[in-house]
């Protein structure tokens, strides 16, 4: 009986053990994914400012779409 009961223990805490990591590697993946997209966004608009494009670099800070056809111009990936 001791047995069983350790065993359900141990898969109980390698589910919590497996939660907890899940969570920690979603929110690095969040972090992360922040990170390089803010600096995309600041790559299209230091090109964007050279070509003296502010009408496009307005369109991309309001059209999602928009920016990503600027980016892919640019090759900034």
């Amino acid at each position: 009986m001791e047995e069983i009961k350790e065993v359900v223990a141990m898969t109980r805490l390698g589910q919590m053990l497996y939660d907890d990591g899940l969570k920690a590697g979603k929110s690095e993946g969040r972090i992360e994914g922040r990170i390089e997209g803010s600096d995309r966004m600041a790559s299209l608009t230091k090109k964007l400012l050279e070509a003296d494009r502010m009408a496009d670099l307005q369109l991309a800070l309001d059209d999602p779409g928009y920016r990503e056809k600027l980016m892919k111009e640019y090759g900034i990936k």
